[in-house]
């Protein structure tokens, strides 16, 4: 199969083989929630017509092989080996015509996940990704795990740096995936301090946390309680825990 032939199988067939459909229809294009990241309302565009994508979270764009590269965190080559089992699949197969799905205020659930196993951080991609960003090998094992997962569409093992929640969740990143396994949630680190630092999310605390390492001068940034949000969306469920603080 040639990258061109790859790229002509529907992206809608796609986004449905990893457990994607629709929020809403429109006349020339789709509106998806992200395969990347946990999205509140939908912000990943499909143009039916010229078959590619737009993802306004991030800003990255492309085709069906750019599309499965980035959810299956893969190189060219095992993209093309997935689009190609996803060829002889009877869903994928031929174009398929879906019913419009009537627009509401409920979005779909997003994709199926099984988390495999959770292990001390040791994969070496994950440490590079992490070094890519700033943050030594030592602060990354401090705060998060390794997890492994699969996805209920596509068994395939793929892994990701993972950050506890407060709801026994685990917020996910490698270099490229961005998403949350189980329930989504704050993370309140309390140390006894009379401060709190207030983070968007993990990575902003893994960046202070190095920051602090490296300017021991400033002894005062080690001595502060931590509420990372993993989701502005769920701001107000922070109140609470910073309510106890002197200064935020």
């Amino acid at each position: 199969m040639t990258s061109q032939e790859a790229n002509s199988i529907p992206l809608g067939d796609i986004l449905s083989h990893y457990g994607y459909e629709p929020s809403r229809r429109y006349g020339g294009y789709d509106m998806y929630r992200s395969p990347f990241r946990s999205d509140t309302s939908p912000s990943f565009k499909v143009f039916r017509e010229e078959n590619r994508w737009y993802d306004f979270g991030d800003g990255t764009y492309g085709r069906a092989v750019d599309l499965v590269m980035r959810v299956e965190n893969c190189s060219f080559p095992q993209a093309m080996k997935e689009l190609g089992r996803m060829r002889t699949s009877p869903q994928l197969s031929m174009p398929s015509i879906r019913k419009p799905e009537t627009v509401s205020g409920r979005l779909p659930a997003a994709a199926p996940m099984t988390v495999l196993k959770v292990i001390p951080v040791q994969n070496r991609h994950l440490l590079d990704y992490a070094a890519s960003r700033g943050i030594d090998g030592e602060i990354v094992r401090k705060y998060c795990v390794e997890v492994h997962y699969c996805f209920e569409r596509n068994p395939r093992e793929k892994y990701a740096l993972g950050f506890a929640n407060d709801h026994r969740g685990f917020e996910l990143r490698n270099s490229m995936f961005k998403g949350c396994a189980y329930a989504k949630d704050i993370t309140c680190i309390s140390e006894g301090n009379r401060s709190c630092a207030v983070f968007e999310g993990f990575f902003d605390l893994l960046s202070f946390k190095q920051y602090a390492r490296e300017h021991p001068e400033m002894p005062a940034l080690g001595k502060l309680d931590v509420c990372v949000l993993n989701s502005t969306a769920i701001v107000d469920r922070s109140k609470d825990f910073l309510s106890k603080y002197e200064k935020v």
